[in-house]
């Protein structure tokens, strides 16, 4: 009996910290080097289809773009893309709520564009959001300059 408690709480453990922790963002977007995001945008979710099983990962959206601060995309462009298939890494699946807007960082594929939860998007309204558009368009200029 012993030995079944002590395998059952070795197991409840290990899911626990294998479980998805959402990114801690604070006044400093930890992303400084874009050079790997064909875009960078700021844009409104028109549809967003998430998984219906786990965490609810991200599947596929369509968005609206706002403002481009890197990449060829215009205001007013709808772009479709899916979300990266990537090893988790105990990091949650990207989640956009529809009719809302979100720093998105994106790389261009053949099939459309792909989002990372790696890139950690951003909605609107986030304490740091605009400070975060400061610092991303601050940080394009300078690689630009070198």
């Amino acid at each position: 009996m012993k030995r079944l408690i002590f395998i059952l709480l070795l197991i409840v453990g290990y899911v626990i910290t294998m479980a998805c922790k959402s990114a801690r963002l604070g006044p400093e977007y930890p992303i400084t080097d874009f050079s790997q995001y064909d875009c960078v945008v700021i844009a409104t979710v028109d549809k967003a289809t998430h998984d219906s099983i786990g965490y609810n990962p991200l599947k596929t959206f369509k968005v609206t773009i706002n403002k481009t601060l890197k990449g060829n995309l215009k205001i007013g462009n709808q772009i479709s893309g899916k979300a990266k298939k990537e090893q988790a890494r105990a990091v949650c699946p990207v989640h956009l709520d529809e009719n809302s807007d979100y720093l998105l960082l994106l790389t261009k594929s053949v099939n459309g564009y792909r989002l990372s939860r790696f890139s950690f998007p951003v909605k609107k309204g986030y304490k740091y959001f605009d400070d975060y558009i400061t610092q991303i368009e601050k940080s394009i200029l300078k690689n630009n300059k070198n």
